[in-house]
């Protein structure tokens, strides 16, 4: 199968192509990183850097199985140094070396390199290299294909796309390998195991306590149900009979540390809460989505989705991978508008819903804006085809949004 260009993340990395800044990719695993990395080293190449200048590690690799020690990585790279000249430095998967920032920052330190690493801990990866190299790592945040991605694979691989291809996105989501399989129970079992295998890899390898068949249970209740207000003391509520007499209050808090696990490997993205008025806290409530919608579906029942809420997965994703800071808007009565969108200083409101098709639906999107006196635009995202803006309030259409061919505007 040919692989899509993912020309969005190359136009953000190219302009650090020869930065002593640190080129982190990260992301899920299985989402396109290690294509970006080969992307980028055939743009390299292009640019008249020679092959041997070239250094590809692929640490998931047989070829460098036993490369697992600071220093074993740091010899593996320098055994190819052979001159004073630049060198272009390809470490995938760099987590899998306990200590990896020392042997980045010596190889930053020592050697005349331009380095890019991949990961899929946001913690392991990011945190660590930021804490030793001060400000020194620039990070890029790569997610599943959008839907005009998807568009693409199916048109580069003269593949028929499905009689409804959005219903297809909608429910099986965005990773690339996904569409290799044959039929919708293959696709589900696919989702199902990547799940289970990115917790077995990012999640129990590095939290060695973790109650592995609690949390399992957990990580596929959270998951199958992002979207939602996420209270980690409703859950521990809930399973009370489950566990006995541990307290509740205590299970809690390692129902909420299970969260920042997966968090941390990926799986889900937490978005926090904008006070667009008042400044009152949510009694532990949280907010979270799936990496993919499809994995959120497989887990839950990817034969009836919860449509408002996949759309809700899918528009969160496409606005983080387009480089908005998202948020959930919180009034003083308790009440939510779905999206906060901020960049430059400016923002935009967003409620999303599936069809405006009765008059009790319009009035609660369009009535959410109600009590905001903000100026920002505000809109209602939906599948309607017909435009029912009104009141100041514009009503998009959610394909169109995600083709590119209608855009927000924040103030």
């Amino acid at each position: 199968m040919k692989k899509i260009t993912r020309y969005k993340y190359l136009e953000q990395i190219r302009p650090y192509y020869d930065s002593d800044l640190i080129k982190a990719i990260t992301g899920i695993r299985r989402c396109g990183k290690s294509e970006i990395l080969k992307q980028i080293i055939s743009e390299v190449v292009k640019s008249g850097i020679k092959d041997d200048h070239i250094i590809d590690i692929d640490l998931e690799s047989m070829e460098y199985i036993d490369v697992r020690t600071i220093k074993q990585l740091f010899d593996a790279v320098n055994g190819k140094i052979k001159d004073d000249e630049k060198y272009y430095i390809f470490i995938d998967e760099i987590q899998n070396i306990k200590g990896f920032e020392i042997a980045v920052c010596a190889m930053r330190d020592s050697l005349n390199c331009s380095i890019f690493v991949t990961g899929s801990n946001s913690k392991l990866l990011y945190g660590k290299l930021q804490e030793k190299l001060t400000g020194r790592v620039k990070e890029f945040d790569v997610w599943p294909f959008t839907y005009i991605e998807y568009l693409e694979y199916f048109k580069i691989n003269n593949k028929e796309l499905p009689s409804n291809s959005f219903d297809d996105y909608l429910k099986f989501g965005g990773m690339p390998q996904r569409f290799e399989e044959n039929g919708p129970e293959n696709v589900v079992k696919y989702l199902k195991n990547l799940h289970k295998s990115i917790i077995k890899k990012d999640v129990f390898s590095n939290h060695k306590r973790v109650n592995q068949t609690q949390f399992q249970t957990i990580a596929n209740y959270i998951s199958s149900t992002s979207g939602r207000l996420f209270s980690a003391l409703s859950i521990a509520k809930q399973m009370k009979n489950q566990n006995g007499e541990e307290d509740v209050r205590s299970f809690s808090n390692i129902i909420n540390n299970y969260a920042d696990h997966l968090n941390e490997s990926f799986l889900i993205r937490e978005c926090l809460p904008f006070y667009l008025k008042g400044k009152e806290r949510l009694n532990g409530t949280r907010k979270f989505y799936s990496a993919d919608v499809g994995i959120r579906n497989a887990l839950g029942n990817a034969l009836d989705v919860d449509v408002t809420f996949a759309l809700e997965g899918i528009l969160f994703n496409e606005f983080k991978s387009r480089g908005f800071d998202v948020y959930y808007g919180k009034l003083r009565d308790g009440k939510e508008i779905d999206f906060v969108l901020a960049k430059d200083f400016k923002k935009c409101l967003v409620q999303v819903t599936y069809l405006l098709n009765s008059d009790e639906v319009k009035e609660r999107e369009f009535g959410a804006f109600k009590n905001i006196d903000n100026a920002c635009p505000k809109y209602v995202l939906s599948l309607d085809t017909v435009d029912m803006s009104r009141d100041g309030i514009t009503n998009i259409n959610i394909i169109d949004y995600l083709l590119g061919k209608v855009d927000l505007n924040l103030s």
